[in-house]
C-alpha cells in the first residue's frame, strides 16, 4: 500500500513539474536554506518574459571582467528589479566577501516598492535578506545581501565610509534624472573604483543619456535594453492651458470611461491633494455612470498606500491616481493621462532652504510614462516637455554664489591685515576652519525661538518655522521647555515650515562658532541685537520679546537636557 502511494506520488510530481522548465527544478534558496514557494516558480515565468531577461548572461559576463557596466532601457523593461537580483547572484559566487550590494533609487515610495517587489520575486521576506533604507526609516538587518535606499541616503552614508567596505556592487538606477545626489555618488564612485578595484558599479539609464555615460566612462561594457513598442501619444491640454490639467485629467478619465470598451486608466498627477480631490470627484462622478457604462473605480496611489486594493469586478474600469514616478510598478493599464508636472524640492540659494514648488516632468519621465499603456494603449499629455539635462548651474544661483564668495574672501583679507606674512597663511586656516565648523557637523545656520512657544526665527532670511515633529525636540514632552537657540541642518519651505536636524546651542557659543563674515551679514532684528550685545557687553540685554522664562533646571533636569544636546 505505501509502496503504491508513493508510486502515486512520484507520479504526481512528475505531472506537476511538466510545466517548469529544467532550469527551475524545485531546489533550496540560497538565501535562506528553505525550499522556493509555488510563487517563487510563477513568478519566475513572468520575469522571464521581461525584456531585461535575455540580457542576463551577458551582464553576468560584463561584470565578472569589468568594474563598470552601463545597461539602458525604457519603462517595463524590467532591469529595476532584475539588475539587482543578478548582482547579488555575483556577490554571492565570491560568498560576499567583497560585499553586498546597494541600489539608489530617487524618491522613497518606490525604493520601498521596488524592495517589496524584490523581496518576493527571491522569495525572502522584506527587512531580512532584502531590505530597504530611507530618510528616517530602516528595513534591514545584518543578514540583507540587497538593499535598496534613496541616492541622499548612501551620499550621507559616504560620509562616515568614503570606500563603501560593505559595498561589493552598487547599482545607480534612474541616472538619467541627474539629482544632485546621483550626480555627487557617481563622480565620488569614480575615484573609489580606483582605491577598491574589486568593487563594481552599475548604471542604470534611459537610451537617451548613453552617449553623455559613454563619454564619462570611456570605453565600459553597455548593454542596450529594448522596450515594447510606444503606444499612441495624443498631445494636448486643458481648454484653458497647463493650469487647468486637474480638471481636464478628470473629464478626460470620464470620457475614456464613457467611450472605450475596457482598460484601467492611470493618471499622473502633481501633489497628494490634487490625487484626493480627484477620488472624491471621480466616486461621485462614477456613481452616476455605472448602470449605463459599468463601475468606474478610483484608485489613491498616496505614499504608505498599496496596488493591492485592486480585486474588483470584471466590468469595473479602476483609475490609478497617483504622483509617484515609480511607473515600472504599473504593468497592466491600457490608457495613461499625463499632466506633465510634478512636485519638486528646489533650493534657493538667496534664502538658503528647500522650497516645494511644481514643474514640469523631465524628457525621461515623459518618455517612460509614455511606456506604460503598451503597443495597444493610447497616452494622453497635456505638454510636451523640453527639459533636456543641464549639465552646470544656474546662471542666477552660480552669480548668487560667486558674488559670496568675493565677500568672504574681502571679509578674510579685511580681518587679516593686522597680521603679517608669516602668520597669514595660518590664520587664513583658522577663519576657514571656524566657517565649516557647521558645515562639518551637518549643520548651516542658527534660529532663535522667540515666543517660548516652538516659533523659531531665521536669522538669516527672517522666516519662521517650527521643530519637524519626528525630531527629539518636536515630540510633545519637549515642547514645554525647547531650547532657545539651535542650529539646523535643513530647513523646507511648504504649508508647514519646518526645521530638521537640530543641536541646542547657547548665544554665546554661537558668537566664538560664527565667522565674523556670516554674523555682520545677518539682517537686521532683534535676535541679531542680542548677539550684538553679548559681543560689546559680554552677557546678554532683556529680550523685547515674550520668551518665557523657565524655572531654574534641577541637577537632573541638566542631565537630560545635557543628553539632548546631541544632534536631533
Amino acid at each position: 500500500m505505501a509502496s503504491a502511494l508513493s508510486g502515486s506520488t512520484d507520479a504526481t510530481k512528475g505531472l506537476s513539474l511538466q510545466n517548469i522548465d529544467t532550469d527551475d527544478q524545485l531546489d533550496l534558496n540560497q538565501l535562506d536554506g528553505l525550499p522556493f514557494s509555488s510563487r517563487y516558480y510563477k513568478l519566475l515565468r513572468e520575469r522571464k518574459g521581461l525584456p531585461v531577461w535575455g540580457a542576463k548572461c551577458e551582464f553576468l559576463d560584463s561584470l565578472m571582467s569589468s568594474q563598470i557596466v552601463i545597461v539602458t532601457g525604457t519603462a517595463k523593461t524590467g532591469q529595476s528589479t532584475q539588475i539587482p537580483q543578478w548582482c547579488a547572484e555575483f556577490c554571492l559566487s565570491a560568498q560576499y566577501q567583497n560585499g553586498m550590494v546597494v541600489c539608489t533609487q530617487i524618491h522613497q515610495r518606490s525604493t520601498v516598492e521596488l524592495a517589496l517587489r524584490v523581496a518576493d520575486e527571491m522569495d525572502v521576506n522584506i527587512g531580512n535578506e532584502v531590505g530597504y533604507s530611507i530618510p528616517l526609516q530602516t528595513c534591514c538587518s545584518p543578514d540583507t545581501v540587497l538593499r535598496y535606499c534613496t541616492d541622499d541616503v548612501l551620499l550621507r552614508e559616504m560620509m562616515s565610509d568614503p570606500i563603501l567596505e560593505q559595498c561589493g556592487v552598487v547599482v545607480i538606477d534612474q541616472a538619467q534624472e541627474r539629482t544632485v545626489s546621483t550626480d555627487l555618488l557617481l563622480g565620488l564612485l569614480k575615484d573609489v573604483l580606483l582605491t577598491r578595484p574589486e568593487l563594481r558599479l552599475v548604471i542604470l539609464s534611459a537610451p537617451h543619456s548613453t552617449e553623455k555615460l559613454l563619454h564619462r566612462y570611456g570605453s565600459v561594457p553597455q548593454i542596450c535594453l529594448e522596450g515594447p513598442r510606444t503606444c499612441e501619444v495624443v498631445y494636448g491640454g486643458g481648454r484653458r492651458g497647463v493650469k487647468d490639467y486637474l480638471c481636464s485629467a478628470l473629464r478626460l478619465a470620464l470620457e475614456i470611461h464613457q467611450n472605450q470598451n475596457h482598460g484601467d486608466i492611470v493618471t499622473f498627477l502633481a501633489t497628494e491633494q490634487e490625487i484626493e480631490c480627484a477620488h472624491a470627484i471621480l466616486r461621485r462622478k462614477g456613481a452616476s455612470l455605472a448602470l449605463s457604462h459599468g463601475k468606474l473605480v478610483p484608485v489613491s496611489l498616496c505614499p504608505g498606500d498599496s496596488l493591492s486594493v485592486l480585486s474588483e469586478g470584471s466590468k469595473s474600469r479602476r483609475v490609478f491616481l497617483t504622483c509617484s514616478p515609480s511607473e515600472d510598478l504599473f504593468w497592466a493599464v491600457r490608457f495613461v493621462i499625463d499632466a506633465g508636472v510634478q512636485k519638486r524640492y528646489v533650493y534657493n540659494p538667496r534664502i538658503r532652504a528647500n522650497s516645494i514648488v511644481i514643474r514640469p516632468i523631465s524628457k525621461s519621465q515623459a518618455e517612460s510614462r509614455k511606456q506604460l499603456a503598451g503597443p495597444t494603449g493610447k497616452c494622453f499629455c497635456f505638454k510636451r516637455t523640453h527639459c533636456d539635462f543641464i549639465d552646470r548651474p544656474g546662471e542666477i544661483q552660480f552669480l548668487y554664489s560667486l558674488s559670496n564668495l568675493f565677500k568672504f574672501q574681502s571679509s578674510i583679507l579685511n580681518n587679516l591685515k593686522v597680521f603679517d606674512e608669516g602668520r597669514l597663511a595660518n590664520s587664513t586656516v583658522f577663519y576657514m576652519f571656524k566657517c565649516v565648523q557647521c558645515l562639518k557637523h551637518f549643520l548651516c545656520a542658527v534660529v532663535r525661538d522667540v515666543d517660548g512657544t516652538g516659533n523659531y526665527f531665521m536669522l538669516t532670511h527672517k522666516h519662521v518655522a517650527q521643530i519637524h515633529p519626528l525630531s527629539g525636540y518636536g515630540t510633545e514632552m519637549h515642547k514645554k521647555n525647547l531650547p532657545e537657540w539651535v542650529l539646523y541642518h535643513e530647513h523646507t519651505l511648504s504649508e508647514n515650515n519646518c526645521i530638521r536636524t537640530v543641536s541646542q546651542i547657547s548665544a554665546h557659543e554661537f558668537i566664538q562658532m560664527a565667522p565674523q563674515y556670516f554674523f555682520y551679514n545677518l539682517p537686521p532684528s532683534e535676535s541679531k541685537d542680542i548677539l550684538q550685545h553679548i559681543i560689546d557687553h559680554g552677557s546678554a540685554a532683556p529680550s523685547k520679546g515674550k520668551r518665557k522664562s523657565h524655572p531654574p533646571s534641577s541637577p537632573a533636569s541638566e542631565e537630560q537636557i545635557h543628553e539632548r544636546c546631541t544632534i536631533q
